[in-house]
């Protein structure tokens, strides 16, 4: 944390940025956390491009904490990966380096596998039952769970759903994808996804993707249509079926210890920013999706949208990873109980 006071000594300010350095901003805000004439400065980082929905939720989340504030709390941005990719910010966040970081939920599964179970192919349908499973109880246990890792949950930016893509062929059921070979990320259960559809998944990091898709490292990967569109995938795409075979969603951390280090005031602007801050990203989520995927139509992308007993095989077809992950010491069932109990249904009605 970085602290601006009307006049400071060439001492002083070397000795702020000589402690800024050495024990980040956790122990800053317990050294300088009482003045109310203070300029409090923190800052966020994460991997995505700044144009992402994602990247755009949480610069909004920094325009109103400093409307909020009168500019006594100022939050930098940096998207792009200037400070690292999720895992290298997130425990920045952790040690106090930073005091904010933003992540993808499938990277945070070593603090807790709870977010292992959001994971699970299509335990969400649609996005109506995301937010009410990430607004209720589910995300509750969730946000309880992060504060033993040292971290306070801001919100959940909404990412979006997955889709199938790939430059070989059209794609209308499981059984299509049979031989190819399938980009996916480090996830044990979207690697279990596509060997359920028959495809050959292959983990590649996200920095390589497009390369892989232009040399036939892989043929296609899963992915949502804004984020695809944003990093120009449609250069090396043709076809798209629309099976929302996986949602994900990002989270806002703060580090715990400097969280509590602030006053009540300050604590409830940061919590009311965020959740103002989440109800408006979501509606630009969506927004921009719906038009992404137009884009992809218009650039020559063929979208296949499946019947709904179509929709019945992708589901079926993918119920066997289920009951391979849905285990104790992985997606623990009784969170899954509680997902499904918040979603008013039933694994037998999702895969019926």
């Amino acid at each position: 944390m970085k602290i601006i006071k009307g006049a400071a000594t060439p001492v002083l300010a070397l000795l702020i940025f000589i402690t800024l350095v050495l024990l980040g901003n956790a122990a800053l805000a317990k050294s300088f956390g009482s003045s109310q004439n203070e300029v409090i400065t923190f800052r966020v980082a994460q991997s995505k491009a700044s144009n992402h929905p994602v990247s755009q939720g949480i610069s909004k989340f920094a325009e109103l904490v400093k409307e909020k504030s009168d500019g006594k709390i100022i939050i930098e941005t940096y998207h792009d990966g200037l400070i690292g990719d999720d895992r290298e910010v997130i425990e920045s966040a952790q040690r106090g380096s930073i005091a904010f970081a933003s992540s993808s939920t499938p990277n945070m599964t070593s603090f807790t596998n709870y977010f292992t179970a959001w994971d699970l192919p299509y335990i969400f349908e649609n996005k109506e039952e995301v937010y009410k499973a990430i607004d209720g109880k589910p995300g509750d246990i969730i946000r309880e769970e992060m504060e033993k890792s040292g971290f306070k949950v801001i919100f959940f930016p909404d990412y979006g759903f997955r889709q199938v893509v790939n430059n070989k062929k059209p794609i209308k059921l499981p059984e299509d994808l049979k031989g190819m070979k399938i980009r996916t990320t480090n996830s044990k259960i979207e690697q279990a996804d596509f060997e359920a559809f028959g495809a050959n998944p292959t983990p590649v990091a996200w920095s390589e993707v497009f390369t892989a898709l232009q040399q036939g490292t892989v043929e296609g990967e899963g992915n949502s249509y804004s984020l695809l569109w944003d990093t120009k995938h449609q250069e090396v795409l043709k076809y798209a079926a629309e099976v929302n075979y996986n949602y994900s969603s990002d989270i806002v951390v703060m580090n715990k210890e400097l969280f509590d280090s602030l006053n009540e005031s300050q604590q409830k602007l940061i919590m009311d920013a965020g959740k103002e801050a989440v109800e408006w990203q979501r509606n630009l989520a969506n927004e921009r999706e719906a038009e992404a995927k137009q884009q992809f139509i218009d650039y020559g992308i063929e979208i296949y949208e499946p019947t709904e007993e179509e929709m019945r095989t992708w589901k079926q077809t993918a119920e066997p990873v289920w009951d391979k992950f849905v285990v104790p010491g992985i997606a623990d069932p009784e969170y899954v109980d509680i997902i499904l109990e918040t979603l008013g249904k039933s694994k037998e009605e999702i895969f019926k």
